[in-house]
């Protein structure tokens, strides 16, 4: 890695780790990636002369990170990583053991039933994603039960990239009932989710340790790790400091912008529901097209004459016969049932997953169903399969699309921006690394903002 003055150093889209403002790249890890980087330029310099050495973000979903690093694809994998006895049978962890364990801690929302001990959880439904420590621990716990012979938890798989804010979200308007997340980050966003209630007394890991994951047998980098741990990071208490700017960051959302975005999110979330289910879409995956589109604003009219929320053009709202599409329940209809017959006429005979029919959708919406069927075509002439956006078409999109153009857009949540690779603060360095997973996708009408389609 010296030799070739690089490190790639995978790590999941989070409005908490990382994300990308406005071409400047933000979060908790970001901002330790751009520390570490000068740690080991100062540290190396006699070795390095005047090249110096670059880590770079590649931006991944959960899944990916692990996978990703054995297959040599980074060399450290970053975000928030519990050291479990799974992961550990794979990886090595540098998880330092003098900082204040982890506890996955039980959260609730307006929908969850009444929880006053971890006992309660025996039949419970828990929505959780499989790669997470998360769902180590769940099932550690219905182990107990079985043994005790009450009832196991039910656990149903939240999409892997779907971070916890996210979940939070879903949970803070009732969609989903109950959460298990880490207790710093629970506390973190509960400042601003008013309807979650976040469980001190039910933990179901009490002593988890987060740190960075690297592939076994790599002493030197294990050890530059550790040393950047113990010279800069625990020495200018570096990870309070950035915790703490990081949760006032927060704390101010419930005073600007977002916060309007989150009520008109609230205002709305039932018609996404409504038309989700009548056309078969995720309801929260229509409402981050939605937010793409206008940011949720009924009032929102384009330069070129779209309206609404869904920003539709006023034929095509009259072609889709739902009503007066000036009024916010009929626009959000017209844009679902323009979705699906988009999934109707264009791609008859793909076979899409509910997720991947839903991104194609919106791809198709914003880039055009010609372009995307063509991009679909060359996907599977390459190999990759056409029915499924992650790690596979989106990879041709990004490829074939001028990054420039692209947009920071939501998934799953609306709230949160998503990572556009662009120059770092300050001109930092900050590269398009070959394999990057970038969540890309051109939107029409953002005003500026920028945008891409993801998954949960």
């Amino acid at each position: 890695m010296l030799d070739r003055r690089l490190i790639r150093v995978p790590v999941p889209y989070s409005r908490t780790l990382y994300y990308n403002e406005l071409g400047h790249e933000r979060g908790l890890t970001a901002g330790l990636m751009r520390d570490f980087e000068q740690y080991l330029n100062k540290s190396y310099k006699d070795k390095l002369g005047k090249r110096p050495l670059t880590v770079v973000i590649v931006p991944t979903t959960r899944d990916l990170l692990l996978p990703g690093l054995l297959a040599g694809k980074g060399d450290i994998a970053a975000g928030n990583l519990t050291a479990t006895e799974t992961r550990l049978k794979h990886v090595d962890f540098v998880a330092p053991r003098d900082r204040t364990p982890v506890r996955e801690l039980v959260v609730t929302g307006p929908k969850s039933p009444a929880l006053t001990s971890i006992n309660d959880l025996s039949g419970k439904t828990v929505h959780v994603r499989p790669s997470s420590s998360y769902y180590e621990s769940l099932n550690a716990l219905n182990a107990r039960f079985s043994k005790e012979g009450k009832a196991p938890v039910k656990l149903v798989p939240l999409p892997d990239a779907l971070e916890d804010k996210d979940a939070m979200e879903m949970l803070n308007v009732g969609l989903v009932q109950i959460l298990v997340i880490d207790d710093w980050k629970a506390k973190v966003w509960a400042q601003i989710l008013p309807n979650i209630v976040v469980h001190n007394e039910i933990a179901v890991r009490d002593a988890g340790y987060i740190g960075w994951a690297i592939r076994k047998q790599s002493p030197k980098l294990q050890q530059a790790i550790n040393d950047f741990y113990v010279n800069f990071v625990k020495k200018q208490s570096v990870a309070e400091v950035r915790l703490k700017q990081e949760m006032q960051r927060i704390k101010q959302i419930s005073n600007n912008t977002e916060a309007a975005e989150l009520k008109r999110f609230n205002q709305t979330v039932s018609l996404f529901e409504k038309y989700g289910a009548q056309y078969h879409f995720d309801p929260l995956m229509l409402a981050a097209q939605g937010f793409q589109e206008s940011q949720l604003d009924q009032n929102a009219h384009s330069h070129v004459g779209a309206i609404g929320v869904m920003q539709l053009m006023p034929a095509t709202g009259k072609e889709l016969a739902v009503g007066d599409i000036r009024v916010t329940d009929a626009n959000i209809h017209a844009g679902a049932k323009y979705l699906d017959q988009l999934m109707t006429r264009y791609f008859p005979d793909a076979h899409f997953s509910d997720t991947d029919r839903a991104l194609f959708a919106f791809a198709s919406y914003n880039a055009g169903p010609a372009k995307i069927a063509k991009m679909r075509k060359e996907a599977a002439a390459r190999g990759l399969s056409p029915d499924k956006w992650f790690n596979n078409v989106e990879i041709v999109v990004a490829e074939n699309w001028h990054r420039d153009d692209n947009v920071r857009a939501q998934h799953l949540q609306v709230l949160r921006g998503l990572p556009a690779h662009r120059a770092g603060p300050g001109g930092a360095r900050t590269r398009h690394w070959p394999g990057a997973q970038t969540r890309l996708m051109p939107c029409r009408y953002a005003a500026g903002r920028e945008c891409v389609v993801r998954s949960a």
